[in-house]
């Protein structure tokens, strides 16, 4: 679906919306505009906790990353003063 039909949809949702509204009498503060701004505010706010979020998982990534690294590290060392040996080279 393209944005221009989602945003179709959803303006004819908010229409709908502040129609039922208009009919249980709740009209003064409350209309399409006011709903569309509590929806970009809400999509920005939802934008900044998935930034948030990703930003958090990098940096534990990276932090996984730098362990596996750490404990890798003498296995690898030890990997190479074997092939040190065998291959007829002292450590």
């Amino acid at each position: 679906m393209d944005t221009k039909k989602l945003t179709a949809v959803a303006l004819n949702g908010l229409d709908r919306v502040g129609y039922e509204l208009e009919n249980f009498g709740i009209t003064n503060r409350v209309n399409r505009h006011t709903l569309a701004a509590l929806m970009m505010a809400e999509k920005n706010r939802f934008e900044g906790e998935m930034d948030s979020l990703n930003a958090r998982t990098a940096r534990y990534r990276a932090i996984a990353e730098n362990a596996a690294e750490l404990a890798f590290r003498p296995a690898r060392a030890a990997t190479e003063t074997v092939r040190g040996l065998i291959s007829g080279k002292s450590a």
